[in-house]
């Protein structure tokens, strides 16, 4: 089977992230999407993170019924940190059968070069790009990476959720159903503090009148 491989946090899941994979799915050629749940990204620091077994069941909720959206927890019996080339690697030997390529965003390809040994990815692994603001300036100067230019931009983030939700927004539609709740009673987003409201005080100066007979 021809498999993209969609890393991410997934912190938390949004439509953003369904609705790409189920393009991919159904107009570049993948018999299966698989979504790569990282317990830990290097770039990320673990207070960033909602629990992974949370992420983990929002993600199962958010693709059941769709046989080609599959989810992978392969790095979580890796060593930590995750590198995507290294779980490239064992999904090749685990899965021979199987032909892989990555999916990444426009905005991830920008910082691509500071991926660890991006330069075996690339040499061993085709790498996809979805659209996100910006991909029509984006470089590629490699035969194995590939724009998906109809791909739908979609620019909506799960760093934008939880800014949302920390500030009392009700953002429920960019979630699939019933995830905004979850994430809500989670108790992971604490509300931001209210900005006291500052009370300056107004001199109005009154020129003095004198009354004559």
């Amino acid at each position: 089977m021809k498999i993209g491989i969609l890393p991410g946090s997934f912190n938390p899941v949004h439509v953003g992230h369904l609705a790409i994979a189920n393009y991919l799915a159904e107009y570049e050629g993948f018999d299966q999407i698989w979504f790569l749940i990282t317990p830990q990204n290097p770039l990320k620091s673990k207070n960033e993170l909602m629990d992974q077994n949370l992420r983990l069941e929002m993600l199962q909720k958010s693709v059941e019924g769709y046989d080609k959206f599959v989810i992978s927890t392969i790095e979580w019996n890796m060593p930590q940190p995750s590198y995507t080339i290294n779980t490239l690697q064992k999904l090749r030997v685990t899965y021979p059968q199987d032909t892989f390529e990555l999916i990444i965003g426009s905005d991830n390809w920008a910082t691509f070069h500071r991926w660890k040994d991006y330069q075996l990815i690339l040499k061993n692994f085709k790498v996809l790009i979805y659209p996100r603001r910006g991909s029509d300036r984006i470089q590629l100067h490699h035969p194995n990476v590939q724009l998906c230019k109809g791909a739908p931009k979609i620019e909506i983030s799960s760093t934008f959720i939880r800014e949302a939700i920390a500030k009392g927004k009700d953002v429920r539609f960019y979630m699939p159903p019933g995830l905004f709740e979850e994430v809500v009673n989670s108790g992971f987003i604490q509300p931001e503090p209210e900005e006291e409201e500052t009370i300056t005080e107004i001199v109005i100066d009154t020129p003095e009148i004198s009354l004559t007979e």
